[in-house]
């Protein structure tokens, strides 16, 4: 037979066991993810074409980063066949920056993610300024101005936003990113005056409208 205190070790221990578990359970479940953030920012993004169904000759991916391992500022990255003519002396592919730290971090450590072009084959960086004027209601512009080049993007007609989230592994992307779209039926790029050719395309995101031209706000990329 079990001595008194025998038997009063075991059931404190019990009591204890179970006062523990209840606390667990008591517990809500976390609301913060795991991971290292990468980038907070926006990520608008112009793609057009010269005809439906054809690759883009332009494509403009434009970043502004609140954080970043590499800090804050502005950064575009605009390849164009500014004529649609195929290969010509006036087509650009340069990055344009105001902190060119972060240029090579966008392209190196993120971008790298969906076109390894951006590692294998740098884009030459231009230093910038850059300015954004209008509203999500009627257009949106966002103007960079570097030596020898002017250029103008400009995102109208909006579609109803939606948020998304790229899970990681779908389908190679090592980043979990959260973002809002506001898909832009008509986008315009302007190179030193010049609006180039091409239209943005509309396409569906899932079961929503969107476009190769859109804004993204609230973007967060973790890893």
């Amino acid at each position: 037979m079990l001595s008194r205190r025998l038997v009063g070790l075991v059931c404190g221990l019990a009591l204890a066991g179970g006062a523990t578990w209840a606390v667990a359970q008591a517990q809500p479940p976390s609301d913060v993810r795991d991971g290292a953030v990468a980038v907070i920012g926006e990520n608008p993004g112009i793609r057009l074409s010269v005809k439906e169904g054809a690759p883009p000759s332009t494509s403009v991916s434009f970043w502004r980063v609140f954080y970043s391992p590499a800090g804050m500022g502005h950064v575009c990255f605009v390849t164009s066949d500014i004529g649609g003519d195929g290969p010509t002396p006036d087509d650009i592919r340069l990055a344009f920056a105001d902190n060119e730290k972060l240029a090579e971090y966008v392209a190196t450590r993120l971008m790298t993610a969906f076109d390894k072009t951006y590692g294998s084959r740098p884009f030459p960086v231009r230093r910038a300024r850059f300015a954004r004027s209008g509203d999500t209601a009627t257009a949106w512009k966002e103007t960079i101005d570097a030596d020898q080049f002017s250029i103008e993007l400009v995102w109208r007609d909006f579609y109803e936003p939606f948020a998304i989230e790229s899970r990681v592994g779908v389908p190679d992307n090592p980043y979990l990113i959260t973002s809002t779209f506001i898909p832009a039926r008509t986008a315009e790029v302007i190179v030193n005056g010049r609006r180039v050719t091409g239209s943005a395309t509309q396409r569906m995101r899932g079961t929503r409208q969107s476009s190769s031209a859109f804004l993204a706000f609230a973007e967060t990329w973790l890893k």
